[in-house]
């Protein structure tokens, strides 16, 4: 696919809440993509650090057109802040790009060029390398998440079916780590939000792992780059990482059942997910 015709391919959605030291470099990483970046919408979910402060002036820096959209009251759901974001989305591919996340700058050429290639492709995403609060390296890949369950699924670039992408990546658990990896074709994450609607707005912290589901149709296809682009930020701050255990293993629970109406009832898949529950529940205390 020649590289001319990527040129503002991808809308940027950079959905936001108390992540005002980490703005400097999520925009700096958003620029570095280049010329394929068509808009950049910022959306501030009412933020009570000096998140607007930090953004405005650099925002009004940016060589790209940009939009400001800062609600008064908290949404209560980052997810209702991507369906906004994939509503305003003009370009065909879409990136949400989480504001406490960095990423590599080939990382929208080498997702988008995977999406022009395939247009039954709903979206594509990279394996994420993790950094901390500072944004030191700490771990170069999420492969090991795989390991983990003795599937070699993101050692190498794939390209998957709909019903491959569930079992393997969604069953027990979400392998794709990061939502800032996902690169989305616009028209894909409408359709799937569109067919959750409201109910969107209920999930805290597995919303993205249930959007990935919704999306993840027989007709579809999903591809996976096995090079780290993304760069994945774990700190105690996350909106994750402030949610209670006893709500996160509520949230996992329900997407189980989620997963078992979309794949062939098996005892493989049950037992997985049987497992997996037990491990959360002797990691989080929860007895």
């Amino acid at each position: 696919m020649a590289a001319n015709s990527l040129v503002g391919s991808v809308s940027v959605v950079v959905p936001n809440y108390n992540y005002a030291r980490y703005l400097p470099e999520r925009f700096a990483s958003i620029v570095a993509q280049g010329r394929i970046v068509r808009h950049l919408t910022f959306l501030d979910d009412a933020s009570s650090d000096n998140s607007m402060e930090m953004a405005e002036p650099l925002l009004a820096g940016l060589s790209i057109p940009v939009t400001v959209q800062r609600n008064a009251v908290n949404s209560g759901s980052v997810f209702r802040q991507w369906a906004r974001g994939a509503e305003a989305a003009e370009a065909p591919f879409l990136w949400i790009a989480e504001a406490d996340d960095s990423a590599r700058p080939e990382m929208l050429d080498a997702l988008a060029r995977r999406l022009s290639g395939d247009p039954t492709a709903a979206f594509a995403f990279s394996d994420s390398a993790a950094i901390d609060a500072d944004g030191a390296v700490t771990q170069e890949s999420s492969k090991p998440y795989a390991a983990m369950l003795g599937d070699d699924v993101l050692n190498r670039d794939a390209t998957l079916t709909g019903r491959e992408f569930v079992g393997r990546c969604l069953c027990p658990r979400n392998l794709v780590v990061s939502a800032s990896a996902v690169l989305w074709r616009t028209e894909a994450l409408r359709a799937a939000l569109g067919s959750l609607g409201d109910s969107v707005g209920r999930w805290r912290c597995a919303g993205d792992w249930r959007i990935y589901a919704e999306a993840a149709r027989p007709q579809a296809r999903m591809h996976y780059e096995a090079r780290p682009f993304n760069l994945h930020r774990r700190h105690a701050s996350s909106v994750t990482g402030s949610i209670p255990a006893a709500s996160h293993f509520a949230e996992v629970v329900a997407m189980h059942s989620t997963l078992r109406r979309l794949l062939d009832r098996g005892a493989d898949p049950d037992e997985r997910m049987r497992r997996y529950l037990r491990d959360l529940r002797h990691a989080w205390h929860l007895g």
